[in-house]
């Protein structure tokens, strides 16, 4: 078939691609294009390049290193192209595919010893899969770090020796910065500077690589307020930001209508408007700064608070969003206090990529620990004192603690914020004091900032209560009726979950003090169990985690499943010899089996949506639920798992150990809970993805167990099988505490055996 000729080189795709072209052709210059070919790997991600560079001169264009294999194929395209004979896109892209087939070759398979091709297929695509997820860890290092450390890395990768094979030398870069750097130094956001220091600090100059993929023109350097801070508007990869911009879209109660971008797009595309405007900080933030003494980087204090209100807030709901900025602008003190913003930037420096330490608790040269401090030193000024602020606060200092893996420590702050709610009347009869209306305060104001602390804390002090198993505080409801049920219909929603759910604990508590034949009991858990079911069905449209998954939607799809786990658990526990109590026994094994398989998939669909770089941290919950469950069920079947992609038990596991690998970066509490989790699979025989390797060297290291010992002061218990199996305590800090008597035992060993080595010589 004859091909038409272009006259321009252009013309054929604007028909063709017009989409690739305006993208590549109708940008200024042709560096972004340079740019993006240099960084492609796929094959067809070169294809598009081509096709959508009718009008550059593609003979220029050098390719990326790592499409070596398929370049030769490539090449013979772009010798199409430039010869004149245009094909048109969709058939260049299948010739290409069937490129094989015209040649009448056979494919070649690189087998090991006793390998077939489907094995060798799999190893090969488990190595491409590691090689991929080390390409990202250093797209971030080189994005996200300081200028003189990216250009460290530069030089070590232009340093490569011609003897190492690439895929090698990929592996040995990835792990000097996973543990050379982001696991020990990691510079970034650091104590706070002196207006003179910040103002000597050397300008930042963003690499040439970033502007080129992230520029829409020509991006002039600037200055950052401090080395490794960056600035606002630009927060993860292309992937990354389109899993945002989706999340924004769902939270507005809209469908998204982004289009899946081409390979190419996600190689250009820059932030969205939606994405930008949200990342904006309110204009009342500008006086954030007058409320801690920290430091006055004002864009910094905004990003922070934006942050938490994405990633904390949206889900716990502390506290009046409306009032407490009102009063933060004005510099009145009935919503908002010192105390309160202090620990609110404490709680936000875990979700910010630009703070340094963020998973090293207290580290000294992070501000995050700078925020603590001071925010403990005002928690003890205001410890006579009553107030909103105060139960508020509490309750995100226990969430600070709980991520550091001490929640033993936190407890003590969570009963002062019940007891202080107690006082001001929100759940009792109120006292006149405290039931006034200030004078400069409008009653609704008032009145709904009451109610959504009430309601917060309620649902907060009996969610931390369901997770780390301990008593539950408050056992009444709030005396005011649940704020604000049509604007804010994901905090209405979890208000109606947590009154069932005070029901749910009562009823658990019976039942383990009551006979295994009391029949009662079971039919009190299938009541809660169909009030749980009916809440879940009748939730807004909105709030539907398939039609819109966005982080919190899945969240509190991962959390109904939970509490389902919770509800039957101690069914399964404890067990039965009749016939009857064995009857409900398996229904309720049926229960969880079923809320586990629906974690897994919940937990798939975050992985695809939004990644777990930017999560929101309790989602550690669910995956450790999800984990351990799982496990649990592997080791009661009589045959082993089938560890293949096919199999959706073994998948789902996988897929949670990968999203530890990446929370483990910025929550320390995910570490022994990874190790823990490792631990169990390497018992009963569960292969281990390579790609969690590294973090597990790290996880298990001699210096890590050590400082976990002395930091970890935890209730919770992750592995919940080993509470009837297990005769040692299975609190966190117990198996902690056990790990270092291990490590302290080998070492004793070591020294012995060395000893008695150097006598015998």
């Amino acid at each position: 078939m004859a091909h038409p000729t272009a006259q321009d080189g252009s013309a054929p795709f604007k028909t063709a691609r017009p989409e690739l072209f305006s993208v590549c052709c109708d940008v200024p210059g042709e560096s972004k294009v340079q740019k993006a070919f240099e960084t492609a790997v796929d094959v067809h991600v070169l294809v598009d390049i081509a096709i959508a560079s009718a009008s550059l001169d593609v003979a220029a264009l050098k390719p990326s290193p790592f499409a070596d294999a398929s370049f030769v194929q490539l090449r013979s395209v772009l010798d199409i192209n430039i010869a004149g004979t245009w094909l048109p896109a969709r058939e260049l892209e299948s010739w290409l595919a069937s490129s094989k087939a015209h040649r009448h070759t056979e494919c070649v398979y690189e087998l090991g010893p006793n390998e077939k091709p489907s094995q060798a297929m799999k190893r090969k695509n488990e190595e491409m899969q590691g090689e991929l997820s080390n390409l990202r860890q250093l797209y971030d290092f080189l994005r996200l770090r300081p200028e003189q450390e990216a250009l460290e890395v530069l030089k070590r990768i232009r340093s490569n020796s011609p003897d190492v094979p690439p895929s090698q030398r990929i592996s040995e870069l990835a792990e000097f910065v996973r543990h050379g750097n982001s696991l020990t130094h990691q510079p970034l956001h650091t104590p706070p500077l002196s207006n003179r220091e910040r103002e000597s600090a050397l300008s930042v100059t963003l690499p040439p690589l970033r502007q080129a993929l992230d520029s829409s023109g020509a991006m002039k350097p600037y200055t950052l307020p401090y080395l490794g801070i960056h600035k606002m508007g630009y927060d993860g990869p292309a992937t990354q930001r389109r899993r945002h911009t989706q999340d924004l879209s769902a939270r507005t109660e809209s469908q998204s209508s982004l289009p899946r971008p081409t390979s190419i797009e996600a190689i250009l595309q820059t932030p969205s408007s939606a994405a930008a405007d949200d990342l904006a900080a309110d204009p009342r933030l500008r006086y954030i700064g007058n409320w801690t003494g920290v430091t006055d980087d004002t864009g910094f204090l905004a990003h922070l608070f934006m942050t938490w209100t994405e990633r904390e807030h949206i889900y716990y709901h502390f506290l009046d969003r409306e009032a407490f900025l009102a009063d933060l602008s004005c510099n009145r003190s009935d919503f908002c206090s010192e105390l309160l913003v202090n620990v609110v930037l404490v709680s936000a420096c875990f979700h910010s990529s630009l703070v340094k330490d963020r998973n090293k608790p207290f580290s000294e040269s992070s501000i995050q620990t700078s925020f603590y401090h001071e925010a403990r030193r005002l928690w003890d000024l205001e410890k006579d004192r009553d107030s909103l602020t105060k139960v508020q606060a509490g309750m995100i200092f226990y969430l600070v603690l709980a991520k550091y893996g001490r929640d033993r420590d936190g407890q003590r702050f969570l009963l002062d914020a019940c007891k202080t709610a107690q006082h001001l009347g929100l759940f009792y009869h109120e006292s006149s004091h405290y039931s006034t209306t200030p004078s400069h305060v409008s009653v609704d104001r008032w009145e709904r900032a009451r109610a959504v602390t009430a309601w917060a804390v309620h649902n907060f002090q009996l969610s931390m209560s369901i997770t780390y198993s301990t008593p539950v505080i408050i056992t009444t409801l709030p005396l005011t009726p649940i704020p604000y049920r049509d604007t804010e219909p994901l905090f209405g929603s979890e208000c109606a979950l947590h009154t069932i759910l005070l029901d749910c604990v009562r009823t658990i508590q019976d039942y383990e003090h009551t006979s295994l034949h009391d029949t009662h009991n079971a039919d009190q858990i299938e009541a809660c169990y169909s009030r749980l079911r009916c809440w879940w069905n009748s939730r807004p449209a909105s709030l539907d985690p398939d039609r819109h998954p966005t982080q919190v939607n899945l969240l509190c799809a991962m959390q109904y499943n939970v509490n389902i786990v919770k509800l039957f658990r101690p069914v399964v526990d404890r067990g039965t010899s009749s016939e009857q109590g064995a009857a409900y026994v398996n229904r309720a094994r049926s229960a969880i089996s079923a809320s586990l398989k629906e974690i897994r998939r919940v937990v798939k669909l975050h992985d695809t949506h939004h990644g777990w770089s930017n999560a929101i941290t309790f989602v550690l919950h669910g995956i450790t639920v999800a984990s351990f469950g799982t496990l649990d069920e592997i080791s009661d079947d009589d045959s082993s798992l089938p560890q293949t992609e096919s199999d959706e038990r073994y998948q789902g596991l996988v897929t949670c150990l990968r999203a530890l690998t990446v929370i483990l970066s910025y929550s320390y509490y995910a570490q022994p809970i990874f190790r823990l989790l490792t631990q169990k699979c390497k018992a009963l025989g569960v292969r281990l993805p390579a790609e969690v390797q590294g973090a597990l060297d790290y996880c298990t290291s001699e210096e890590w167990t050590r400082k976990a010992a002395e930091l970890v002061s935890s209730q919770f218990i992750a592995d919940t099988r080993s509470v009837a199996t297990d005769a040692a305590r299975p609190t966190m800090d117990a198996v902690v505490s056990r790990w270092e008597d291990l490590t302290l035992e080998d070492g004793r060993t070591g020294a012995v055996n060395n000893g008695k080595e150097r006598a015998d010589a």
